[in-house]
């Protein structure tokens, strides 16, 4: 598990009143203080059903399970049910805020201040079980309609190997 990794007790915030040709969606955690990832226990009202993508013991392939994720905020939760099965224990991160524009999703992650490990300093295949099992679960799922993902540490564009 990502150790300290996100605060899942995310507000979730949808700009309204933007007349853009294609609406902007931004989901927001609170404030980047560590806790234990809570991705919703069992979605109540209206859900869609998606493939959660996580990478082998291995490092070779990824392997799906289903999960079911509210309708009202599903890429929110797809991002905090992948985050939950990552497996990377000296990763320090507080939470993270997701923005949707255009079908591409740019996730900023806030790492904990004083952090041990920074994400660019992660063996590559620790970043491919993190970005690698974030893109594709966002990707791979058409009724998320992500296009293609971009991380982000604070700002500051991240270039996973």
């Amino acid at each position: 598990m990502i150790r300290g990794f996100l605060i899942f007790n995310l507000v979730f915030f949808i700009l309204s009143g933007c007349r853009s040709p294609e609406p902007i969606r931004i989901e927001v955690s609170p404030s980047p203080v560590a806790s234990t990832p809570k991705p919703s226990p069992q979605p109540t009202g209206k859900t869609i059903a998606i493939n959660i993508f996580q990478l082998d013991n291995q490092c070779n392939e990824f392997v799906t399970t289903k999960e079911r994720v509210p309708a009202n905020q599903p890429v929110t939760q797809a991002i905090a049910k992948t985050l939950l099965k990552a497996n990377s224990e000296s990763l320090d991160v507080a939470g993270y805020r997701v923005r949707v524009k255009s079908g591409v999703a740019t996730i900023d992650f806030r790492p904990i201040p004083k952090a041990r490990r920074s994400l660019t300093s992660l063996a590559n295949c620790e970043q491919l079980a993190l970005f690698g099992s974030v893109r594709r679960t966002l990707t791979q799922n058409p009724a998320l309609r992500i296009k293609s993902v971009r991380f982000t540490d604070r700002g500051q564009l991240i270039k996973p190997q």
